[in-house]
């Protein structure tokens, strides 16, 4: 085999005929390849296929990770800055591997966007073979890939360094990635890979501390002069280890954070929460081997002890739990009963759910993305006689299907190649005595249902490359916003599975089914308001609680979240205004048949500026009459009025600098380069 036709003659005949030993190349490629060969049937001999999606497409898939992107935006430009300086392109995917966005800041990464490194672009080792993310995403590892070992005799000018994202719960939600062309030895791209490993894990200690913003968190060291602070964990009110970021593990030696979640902190630790949270930084000890480990811990967060200044937030709501209507249950001082709102059909099923909570019956959460099925998932565990144990987490659709069956089940030391040498303990087998939450349990893979089934029958599984049963305390709580009685219809999803996890069914409402939509605003807006200083006091004014009570919100909780994060940067005082909201909540609905009732609110006023009406020049203009005037006009007026000093017109409009220069590209209102070089116009 020639060296044109992908990985190099020598690595090939390792890959072809399997000769232990024969080949130097790194354990991750060599597996990559034989999985291109062997499962996915990708020929060795030619270029592989580089997809696009459509603009929409990527909107939909960046939606779930606009909170990430925005409150990374500083650690992305850390690494842009280098990347500038290196010649690199920066991608971002999701679990899928579609770049969701991507940075090119240097001439050498605008023509790797033209050679398809670029966002919208697929990256999807099934689909693309041996390549930095999808490979990545593929064995959940950092990886580099450079020249003739990517698969695709296309991808050999490249080098690939990627490191995945890590969720909380220790699944890839995505994954990070900085390219080049290949050029020197591939030893000189430890220094890329060790790069993008440290954004990665900045970047999973942000989406930690944001998980468990409620609880407290602990960072942990081997220096009391350089914390690490990525090496995380959460502890909850009851002194019980729920959460562990990879830094942590990678400091503590574990092979799984299943090691620590569940065990009590002092337990595990020589210390106590009150000793740590009375001094800056403690010095303490943990025996996970023969010999101790001296560490230093701070307390990064102890929301646990800020309960007051929930509590006083929501006064009004918490006053009311035990006259709450429609429940079923005496006990209404419950996580479930929080998570209820004062939504009648939810506080009927919240009595429903804690009677039954503790009685093994399988419960099946159904609804649309973003009505919070995993928040009431959490509500379900925390009102149950296992709040104290681990509550574990596996999405269905945001896994590889090739991990999902290890994911799930584990698997025996020597299973896999590049494997933990250990093995590694299953998301059901770590669940044991807590609660296994399966999200969009509807795009599990059929062959991997009728195992569940039997795990589910039997309390017993058997990790991958073992013979021994392991027996387990199962309670799995599952949900999806799938039909499933049409999946099993069509064939694709097991009738008795389906009836197996669908012991009793939870239907969430959308919100704009919800009858308590002002108890939601304003929950959620509290939760943002914990994360800021000085912000006790931020409230959604009249005008705009009518607003964001009207619109329809297709996207749900997630993307209320995401419209009053974005009010709160804009907002110049504690009321939350309509000018503070932005332009999507005003586009009216489509109205259905039954729909006739008209919207009754006053537009923002940038936005009847950019609907062309004028305020005119002076207030005797103004009272006469309202020029009517067209976009371009206005946006000629404004720039004009600020000296084309994009900053300050984008202000006065009320619109993003960003959005400014879109529309006037638009409409081609350029002008000389001097006065663009004054707002660094691009």
């Amino acid at each position: 085999m020639s060296s044109n036709t992908g990985y190099s003659a020598k690595n090939a005949k390792s890959v072809m005929t399997e000769e232990a030993g024969e080949s130097s190349a790194d354990k991750y490629i060599q597996s990559s390849w034989e999985r291109c060969r062997d499962k996915y049937k990708i020929s060795p001999h030619s270029s592989v296929e580089l997809l696009s999606l459509t603009e929409s497409e990527v909107k939909q898939r960046r939606e779930p990770m606009e909170k990430l992107l925005s409150d990374s935006e500083e650690v992305f430009d850390k690494l842009r800055t280098v990347s500038k300086q290196s010649g690199y392109s920066v991608l971002i995917t999701n679990a899928e591997g579609v770049v969701v966005k991507s940075y090119a800041d240097s001439n050498i990464s605008h023509d790797l966007e033209k050679k398809g490194l670029r966002q919208g672009s697929l990256w999807s080792e099934k689909i693309v073979g041996t390549n930095g993310l999808g490979t990545c995403l593929t064995e959940c590892s950092p990886v580099t890939v450079f020249a003739e070992e990517h698969y695709g005799f296309n991808l050999h000018n490249f080098s690939c360094s990627a490191a995945p994202l890590i969720a909380p719960d220790g699944t890839p939600f995505g994954a990070l990635d900085i390219s080049t062309y290949a050029s020197g030895n591939r030893l000189y791209q430890a220094l890329a890979l060790n790069l993008v490993c440290e954004t990665a894990d900045e970047i999973e200690a942000i989406v930690f501390k944001n998980a468990y913003a409620h609880q407290r968190v602990i960072s942990l060291s081997f220096s009391p002069l350089r914390p690490l602070t990525s090496a995380l964990i959460a502890v909850n009110d009851q002194d019980t280890i729920i959460a562990a970021t990879t830094p942590l593990l990678l400091t503590l030696g574990c092979r799984d954070r299943y090691e620590l979640v569940g065990r009590k902190f002092q337990e595990m630790f020589d210390h106590n929460l009150e000793q740590l949270a009375s001094s800056v930084v403690a010095e303490m000890y943990v025996q996970l081997s023969d010999k101790p480990l001296r560490l230093f811990a701070t307390l990064l967060q102890n929301a646990p002890q800020d309960q007051s200044k929930i509590a006083s937030r929501h006064a009004t709501s918490k006053g009311s739990v035990a006259k709450r209507p429609g429940s079923d249950s005496g006990n209404t001082d419950t996580p479930l009963f929080d998570a209820a709102g004062q939504e009648p059909l939810l506080l009927k099923q919240a009595g429903r759910c804690q009677r039954i909570v503790n009685k093994g019956i399988s419960i099946l959460l159904q609804g649309e993305t973003g009505t919070g099925k995993e928040v009431w998932a959490r509500a379900l565990h925390e009102s149950s006689d296992r709040a104290d144990k681990p509550f574990v987490t596996l999405n269905c659709a945001a896994i590889p299907e090739s991990l999902i069956e290890s994911e799930l089940f584990g698997y025996g030391a020597g299973t896999f190649t590049g494997g933990l040498k250990a093995g590694k303990v299953g998301k059901i087998q770590a669940s044991n005595g807590g609660t296994l939450f399966l999200d969009e349990i509807g795009d599990m893979p059929i062959e991997l249902q009728a195992s569940l089934l039997r795990v589910l029958a039997e309390s017993e599984i058997i990790p991958l490359g073992e013979v021994t049963p392991v027996k387990v305390s199962l309670n799995v709580i599952c949900a999806t916003h799938r039909d499933l009685k049409e999946l099993v219809s069509n064939g694709d999803f097991r009738e008795d599975l389906f009836y197996r996890i669908s012991g009793f069914q939870v239907a969430l409402p959308s919100l704009r089914e919800r009858q308590d939509k002002p108890v939601i605003i304003e929950k959620v807006l509290s939760a943002l308001c914990l994360d800021e200083d000085d912000a006790e006091n931020v409230q959604v004014g009249a005008e705009a609680l009518s607003v964001l009570c009207q619109y329809q919100w297709p996207g749900n909780i997630r993307q209320l979240k995401n419209v009053l994060q974005y009010a709160m940067c804009m907002r110049e005082g504690d009321s939350i205004t309509v000018d503070d909201l932005p332009d999507e909540v005003f586009v009216p609905p489509a109205v259905n048949s039954h729909q006739t009732d008209q919207l009754y609110f006053s537009l923002p006023s940038r936005m009847v500026s950019m609907a062309g009406v004028s305020q005119g020049t002076s207030q005797q203009e103004g009272a006469a009459q309202k020029e009517v005037m067209s976009e371009k006009e206005e946006l000629e007026l404004v720039l004009e009025q600020n000296r084309w000093v994009v900053t300050r017109a984008a202000k006065a409009l009320g619109i993003s600098r960003s959005t400014l220069h879109r529309k006037i590209k638009k409409y081609n209102l350029f002008i000389d380069d001097v006065a663009n070089e004054r707002d660094g116009f691009e």
